[in-house]
């Protein structure tokens, strides 16, 4: 899995935000990557200024194909005034543009809706518009139960606001099965796993039909601290690790801090301000209303239903090369926010207009740098460390490659020229 990064990386069609209920985006949250589905009504209010969709500023890379649809709301879709609803932005390579929408009920736009060229139905009534995902919230309560009923391979213990998963060597299927109930879970903000085998995905069984508040301060896995920006471990560790509150009638995802992990809660309402990274999957209402905070669409690579879905037929495997945003990377863990930070609305940087691109949103483009987690670290956090775990992997090594040829090459030619210049002189 790549880290976090600005461009495109993998094409993924699978759904990376369900709500069975209704989508609220309020506060200054930012972003949402990959597919959004939601059952009842979407509304984008949030306290004015860019919500991004589909592909953002900065996340996994891990998005659907362009001109794919990326928001897919099987009630009314409204966007606030003083609201932009930027739908793939910058997707301009390809058969097909941006992002599209797709709407069962009203589309009620008072702000702006951006699909940079991609198509945006409504109308369509909730079956149509969810198609094929329709009938999503039975598959995650048939996962969500599935696994609920494995039992536990390793160990867990909780004491004084941290929780530790240790597992106990290789397990059957390479799955790796931790239980905590919902009392004990409740108010966590330090949250360890260690002993993880290689290669092996991780579910934590959350029992109890009480309701959970989780503020996440810091994440360990295989000693390294794997919930900062900078970390290499960022997306395996995310991409490995899943909370399934089969039974929990409520979420709530506190703080400004990252929440590592996928999370199946098929009877619970969310309250999101921390950013999550991993598939985010509830069925009943989800509001996210953070300083900044994003998610990020990292699969949980534990069992089918969940793996990655290839695009259309048809279409490219990759993205193409879409636009480049002009943002730096993020700041190092512990450095300030800069002026403007959590609450300026984030979108991929602008660049040039090409003819025949679709415009995008005019005015001044906010930075696409999310901030830094808020929260500082627990002393209990575990320190970074070896551990041997799986590289990530990506499209990096290839990038750097290519850009240094390509220097090379203009130095050459530069260095010819000028020579050229002298003989004639």
């Amino acid at each position: 899995m790549p880290g976090l990064g600005h461009s495109p990386t993998f094409t993924d069609s699978g759904v990376a935000l369900f709500a069975g209920g209704d989508y609220t985006a309020e506060g200054g949250s930012a972003e949402a990557e990959g597919l959004l589905v939601v059952g009842g009504n979407a509304t984008f209010a949030k306290s004015g200024g860019v919500f991004n969709v589909g592909r953002v500023g900065m996340g996994s890379g891990i998005i659907p194909a362009a001109g794919s649809p990326m928001l897919t709301v099987g009630g009314d879709l409204s966007v606030a005034p003083g609201v932009t609803l930027d739908v793939g932005h910058g997707l301009t390579s390809g058969p097909r543009y941006g992002g599209s929408v797709r709407v069962g009920g009203k589309l009620d736009v008072r702000g702006r809706l951006e699909t940079n060229g991609g198509e945006s139905p409504d109308g369509l009534g909730r079956s149509a518009a969810l198609k094929p995902h329709a009938g999503f919230g039975g598959t995650i309560r048939k996962e969500s139960a599935a696994l609920g009923a494995l039992k536990a391979t390793g160990t867990t213990e909780a004491k004084g606001g941290s929780v530790t998963f240790r597992g106990t060597g290789p397990a059957k299927d390479g799955l790796q099965v931790f239980e905590i109930s919902a009392a004990d879970i409740n108010n966590v903000s330090t949250f360890t796993f260690a002993s993880i085998p290689a290669g092996s995905s991780v579910v934590v069984n959350v029992t109890g039909s009480r309701a959970v508040d989780i503020s996440p301060m810091a994440v360990g896995f295989n000693n390294d601290r794997v919930d900062v920006y900078g970390s290499s471990k960022f997306g395996e560790a995310a991409s490995r690790i899943l909370y399934n509150f089969e039974d929990s009638p409520s979420l709530t995802l506190g703080g400004g801090g990252n929440f590592m992990g996928s999370v199946l809660a098929p009877e619970a309402s969310a309250d999101i301000t921390a950013s999550t990274n991993g598939r985010l999957y509830v069925g009943g209402d989800l509001t996210t209303r953070g300083a900044g905070n994003e998610s990020h669409n990292y699969p949980w690579n534990g069992t089918p239903p969940f793996s990655c879905e290839p695009g259309q037929p048809g279409e490219p495997g990759e993205p193409g090369a879409p636009d480049v945003p002009s943002t730096p990377p993020p700041t190092p863990p512990g450095t300030p926010d800069e002026p403007g930070g959590p609450d300026e609305p984030e979108t991929p940087g602008a660049t040039p207009e090409q003819p025949g691109t679709p415009s995008r949103p005019g005015g001044k483009t906010p930075s696409a740098t999310p901030s830094e987690p808020s929260a500082t670290p627990s002393e209990s956090a575990p320190p970074p460390g070896k551990d041997g775990s799986l590289a990530t992997t990506g499209a990096g090594p290839t990038v750097m490659i290519s850009v240094a040829a390509a220097v090379v090459l203009a130095v050459g030619a530069a260095i010819a020229f000028m020579a050229r210049r002298r003989r004639r002189a």
